[in-house]
């Protein structure tokens, strides 16, 4: 009888199956070996330098935001960090990030390496201006309008873009017409939608628009008319992937994957549209198909907690289809997991469980995908009062994690600073190479409502990327206000005083803290901050 013994290659016997497989294009099969060769790597500077090929092979798969999760912990080990600051920045080109792209270059060139970067740098430099030239000068006002909208107050983002609007820019048209579904206000949307499809019938994101509008009214019978119209456009990837969800939202499982399959010809790596294909599998019946699409996406993101949730379900068949719900468990199932962390938190066992429970961690990861804000606060905190080992661990993962936007990551800096019971975090939450310390300056701790503005304006400014003197400030503010002065005291208005030194970065500071432009002004001139 053949006995088969499972063992550990060496390192380099891992990093030429990786090399043999990058160069065959078999970018999966090279993760695997990469993943098996950090498992095997006997010091600090081997694993990290897995990491920088992971990032490398993510790269080439398009896959961005998890290329930087990789480098970013390669950040951590002097020999790697050269090659790691290197990495992030070609993916911030990629995402149209040219600025902190340019940061990430410049510590390329600052950090001792026995590598040249120099060359490799300069071309990329040479790509970002090109870039720079290019970019059209509404793109910010976009970017205010998105965030308006994503905080509910889509009658200032709507009138924020009224002058594009005005001069019948078509894209403008068609955002505003899809706040205005937002909104509820679906005469409007409808009237701005027709005008423009009576002039170009075949514009996609205005069809796409107008499907919304009609799930919005639950008018199924128009939406799967306008569909059938968008099966001979040619469309973007995104705009199959959507096509698809519109399909889903009907229970027409077979279009659905259809266009998924569509959208995966051009973007072969999207762990989204392979999660939404394999449920439509799924309700369809065709549970083996289901099970290698979710395996396959797992392959790409193996720690992806929806995935894994997923490939349960279709694994051992528990519960029965259709999974209506696109990108959230079963209720069921999300419950049991949300109890068991909640549970532990009311009964004061949180800490203690996160350090023998082998299955909690995995419930953890899962609640922070909900991206619920009230629940990461909660996560948040409860996670500040454990081990500080185990705290700082956790702490700098999810703030490295690609899963987490930068509201959650907020929450999670913010609780990070206030603990004080935290080692230094190697790596801020958003894309930036600084650490922060966790350590507050003394003064603030004197005052708790002075104390919690500092922490929510560090923390903002540490996952938008902003960079503004802290401790020039602080000084400003105790001079010139005094630790004791009421007049102030208000959390919210105290937090945007930081950022008084630049003016557009204010305006979306009030906003985010949701305080009038006004009052900080003129908190800003009673104390003369600026003199």
């Amino acid at each position: 009888m053949q006995t088969i013994i499972n063992f550990k290659q060496s390192l380099n016997a891992y990093l030429k199956i990786i090399d043999t497989r990058i160069k065959d294009g078999d970018y999966l099969g090279a993760l695997d070996a990469g993943r098996r060769a950090i498992d095997s790597a006997k010091t600090r500077v081997d694993r990290e330098s897995i990491n920088i090929i992971l990032g490398q092979i993510y790269f080439e798969m398009q896959l961005y935001f998890l290329s930087c999760e990789h480098f970013f912990r390669a950040i951590k080990v002097a020999e790697t960090r050269a090659g790691a600051f290197f990495g992030i920045g070609r993916n911030l080109v990629k995402m149209h990030n040219e600025k902190l792209a340019l940061e990430y270059f410049n510590a390329t060139l600052d950090t001792a390496s026995t590598q040249d970067f120099s060359g490799a740098v300069l071309e990329w430099t040479f790509v970002i201006r090109e870039n720079l030239r290019t970019q059209e000068n509404g793109k910010s006002l976009f970017a205010i309008a998105k965030n308006l909208a994503k905080m509910g107050k889509y009658e200032q983002a709507i009138s924020m873009l009224s002058p594009s609007f005005a001069k019948g820019d078509i894209d403008t048209k068609i955002f505003v017409a899809d706040l205005l579904i937002l909104s509820r206000d679906f005469t409007r949307a409808r009237e701005i939608l027709f005008s423009i499809l009576r002039e170009n019938p075949e514009n996609v994101e205005a069809n796409l628009v107008l499907c919304n509008l009609c799930l919005a009214e639950n008018d199924l019978c128009s939406l799967e008319i306008n569909l059938e119209k968008l099966e001979n456009l040619q469309m973007d990837k995104n705009q199959y992937l959507l096509t698809a969800n519109l399909y889903f939202s009907v229970g027409k499982w077979n279009k659905a994957i259809n266009f998924y399959e569509k959208s995966l010809k051009l973007d072969e790596y999207n762990i989204k549209t392979m999660l939404f294909m394999a449920i439509a599998y799924y309700n369809l019946g065709e549970k083996q198909e289901a099970l290698y699409t979710i395996g396959r996406a797992r392959w790409v993101d193996i720690e992806n907690p929806i995935l894994n949730g997923y490939y349960d379900i279709f694994n051992r068949d528990l519960v029965p289809p259709p999974l209506r719900l696109i990108t959230k468990l079963p209720k069921k199932i999300a419950d049991n997991k949300m109890q068991n962390i909640f549970g532990a938190i009311s009964s004061g066992n949180f800490c203690e469980i996160l350090n023998t429970s082998i299955t909690f961690v995995d419930d953890l990861d899962w609640c922070f995908t909900n991206k619920d804000n009230e629940i990461t606060n909660r996560l948040a905190n409860a996670l500040s009062k454990c081990k500080r080992k185990k705290a700082t661990k956790l702490y700098q993962k999810y703030l490295l994690s690609v899963r987490l936007d930068t509201e959650q990551k907020f929450y999670l800096t913010k609780h990070a600073l206030l603990s004080q019971n935290l080692t230094e975090i190697d790596v801020t939450a958003n894309l930036r190479y600084r650490s922060f310390k966790t350590k507050l300056p003394k003064k603030i701790l004197q005052n708790s409502v002075w104390k919690e503005a500092y922490c929510n304006a560090v923390s903002y400014a540490e996952v938008n990327g902003i960079m503004v003197d802290f401790e020039k400030i602080n000084n400003k503010i105790f001079d010139k206000i005094g630790l004791n002065n009421q007049k102030i005291l208000n959390e919210r208005v105290f937090s945007c005083l930081y950022f008084c030194y630049n003016a557009q970065v204010l305006r979306q500071a009030c906003i985010y803290f949701g305080v009038e432009n006004d009052k900080v002004m003129q908190a800003i001139n009673e104390f003369q901050l600026l003199v």
